[in-house]
C-alpha cells in the first residue's frame, strides 16, 4: 500500500475552503482534503477536481440528524433507528428502511443530499489546519456521488461561508474596476442564477469597482457573495485579469487559466433532439441505486450472496448469477450517466469480491481478516456516547436537570469532539437549580459558545444561547441567536416562536 503524499497543507485562515476546492477543481486533482477546526474534522474526497463524498465527525451531519433537520423524520424515528442500530448492528440508513421511514429507492438520493450538505457546511470552517493528500485508494471504498461543481461552490459560499472570511477574501481583490472576462455571459449557466442574480450580473462592466457593486445592496443582498464567486471562478477580475490572490495556494503560482470544462455553456445553445425508440421493458434503474448503497456496506460474501461455508462451485455460480443480474443489457439504453457509472462500479465490485473468494485458500485468508475486523468493530464509542445523550434527553423531558447534566458529561467524556454534546451540557447546567444562578449562567455560556465555535450550524445550540441572552434581558444578542438557529434549520419552530414572542419577523 502506497503512503498518501501531502501535496498541499496550510491554515484555513489563509486559504479558505472555497479557494481550496476551486484550486483543486482547476488542477483536476484527486485525493482527500482533510479539514480541522476546534477538535472537529471533516474529509472531502475529490476525484479529478470534483467533490464526490464527505465524512464528518459531527453528530449534526449524520444521516439521521440530517433527516430530522430537514423534516423527513421525527425525533422519535431517529431514536428508534438508534435502538435498531445498537440491537442489530445496522447502519442508520438500513435501520430507517427497516423501520419503514425510508423506502429503499429513496436512500440513494437522501444520502446524496446529505453528502452535499456535508460538503457545503465545510465552508463554515474558518480557523485550523488543512491537508490535501494525493490518494486514489479511497475510490473503491467510498460512496461516489456526482455533483455539478459550480452548484456546490455556490451553495457553500452563499449559505455557509462566514462574513469574516468573505470580507477577508474580498479585501484581497484590490482596487480598480471589476471587469467581466472573456465570454462572461455564456459562462453564467453552470451557476443556475435566479432572475435577481442574473440582473445583478448584468450590472458588472468595465467601470464598476467592488465598492460600487457592494453599494447595490440591499436591493441585491447577495451582491458581495456573487462578486466573490465570480472572481474566484475567473469570470471577473480587476481590469479583466484573473484574481490570483483569490485563486492561488502558493504565492506567484497563478499561471494557469480557469478550467473550462463544463463552464463554457451558452444559454442560447439549441437542445439536442433525441429520437424516441421503443424498447423492451427493462429493469428499473432504482435497482442500481439501491444495490450501490448496499454494496459499500457489504462484505465480499454478501456481495455475491453466499455463506462463509460456500465451496468453489457455489462461489462460481453466485458470481455468474450476480454478473447476469447487473448486466448492462438488462437496463434501458438511455440510462442516466450517473447511474451508468454506478452500474460499472457495481460490476467492478462483484469481480473484486469473486477474486477474493474464488478458491479455498483465498476464502480462508479473507474470512480471517473479516473476523478480526468484526471483533475490532464490536465497541462503537459513538453509539455509547449517543446512549448517554438519549438518556440525558429523557431526563430533560422529565425536568431532572441534575441527572441530565451527568448524562451529558458522560457523552462529552466519550466524544469530546462533538459540539452538540457541549450544547446540551451547557443547557442542562443553566437549568440545574442545584447550582447558583450566576455560576451556572457563566459556565453554561462557556460550554455553549464552545459548541458554536466547533460547529456554527446546529440550530439547537443557538436556541440555547438565545434563551440565556433573553433571560438576561439582552434582546439584540438573543434575536441574533434565534435568527442563526433559523439559518441553520428553517424548520426550527422553537426559534420562530421565540422571535414572534419578541415581536421580531422571522
Amino acid at each position: 500500500m502506497n503512503q498518501p503524499k501531502i501535496l498541499h497543507e496550510g491554515e484555513l485562515i489563509e486559504h479558505p475552503v472555497a479557494r481550496l476546492l476551486n484550486y483543486l477543481y482547476d488542477q483536476e486533482q484527486t485525493g482527500r482534503l482533510v479539514l480541522f477546526q476546534e477538535g472537529v474534522d471533516k474529509t472531502v474526497f475529490i476525484i479529478q477536481g470534483l467533490p464526490a463524498y464527505a465524512e464528518s465527525s459531527l453528530r449534526d451531519e449524520t444521516l439521521g440528524r440530517y433527516l430530522v433537520k430537514t423534516g423527513q423524520i421525527t425525533e422519535e424515528d431517529f431514536e428508534a433507528s438508534l435502538n435498531l442500530m445498537m440491537s442489530e448492528g445496522l447502519q442508520q440508513g438500513a435501520a430507517l428502511v427497516k423501520l419503514g421511514k425510508l423506502r429503499p429507492k429513496e436512500l440513494y438520493q437522501v444520502m446524496k443530499s446529505q453528502t452535499l450538505y456535508k460538503i457545503a457546511t465545510a465552508f463554515s470552517f474558518q480557523e485550523g489546519p488543512y491537508r490535501f493528500y494525493s490518494d486514489t485508494e479511497f475510490i473503491a471504498r467510498i460512496l461516489r456521488f456526482e455533483f455539478a461543481f459550480h452548484a456546490v461552490l455556490k451553495e457553500g459560499v452563499f449559505q455557509f461561508m462566514p462574513e469574516e472570511t468573505l470580507d477577508r477574501e474580498l479585501n484581497r481583490l484590490g482596487a480598480g474596476p471589476l471587469s467581466p472576462r472573456a465570454e462572461f455571459s455564456a459562462r453564467l449557466a453552470p451557476f443556475n442564477l435566479s432572475e435577481p442574480e442574473r440582473e445583478f450580473a448584468g450590472l458588472m462592466d468595465e467601470n464598476r469597482s467592488l465598492s460600487d457593486l457592494i453599494n447595490f445592496e440591499p436591493a441585491y443582498p447577495f451582491a458581495r457573495r456573487l462578486v466573490y464567486l465570480f472572481a474566484l471562478c475567473g469570470l471577473i477580475g480587476v481590469h479583466g485579469k484573473l484574481a490570483g490572490a483569490l485563486r492561488e495556494l502558493v504565492p506567484g503560482e497563478e499561471e494557469f487559466t480557469a478550467r473550462s470544462e463544463g463552464i463554457y455553456i451558452s444559454p442560447d445553445a439549441p437542445e439536442a433532439v433525441v429520437e424516441e425508440i421503443a424498447e423492451e421493458p427493462k429493469e428499473s434503474p432504482d435497482k442500481i441505486a439501491e444495490f450501490y448503497i448496499e454494496l459499500k456496506r457489504m462484505n465480499c460474501l454478501e456481495q455475491l450472496g453466499i455463506s462463509a461455508e460456500a465451496g468453489d462451485a457455489q462461489v462460481e455460480e453466485a458470481y455468474r448469477k450476480r454478473l447476469e443480474e447487473f448486466d448492462r443489457n438488462r437496463f434501458s439504453a438511455r440510462l442516466d450517466p450517473e447511474l451508468e457509472a454506478k452500474l460499472e462500479e457495481i460490476n467492478t465490485g462483484i469481480i473484486s469480491a469473486y477474486e477474493a473468494l474464488r478458491n479455498q485458500d483465498r476464502r480462508d485468508q479473507y474470512l480471517q481478516g473479516l473476523r478480526e475486523k468484526e471483533e475490532a468493530d464490536k465497541v462503537s464509542v459513538g453509539l455509547e456516547a449517543e446512549k448517554f445523550l438519549q438518556e440525558g434527553l429523557k431526563l430533560v423531558r422529565g425536568r431532572d436537570w441534575g441527572k441530565a447534566q451527568k448524562m451529558f458529561e458522560q457523552a462529552v467524556s466519550l466524544r469530546p469532539s462533538e459540539p452538540e454534546y457541549y450544547g446540551y451540557l451547557g443547557w442542562s447546567i443553566y437549568c440545574n437549580p442545584e447550582l447558583k444562578l450566576e455560576e451556572r449562567r457563566e459556565l453554561a455560556k462557556e460550554k455553549i459558545r464552545h459548541a458554536i465555535k466547533m460547529n456554527p450550524n446546529v440550530d439547537s445550540i443557538h436556541v440555547f444561547l438565545g434563551k440565556i441572552y433573553k433571560d438576561e434581558g439582552k434582546k439584540l444578542p438573543s434575536v441574533h441567536e434565534f435568527k442563526e438557529a433559523l439559518r441553520c434549520n428553517p424548520n426550527c419552530r422553537e426559534a420562530r416562536r421565540e422571535l414572534e414572542a419578541q415581536g421580531v419577523k422571522a
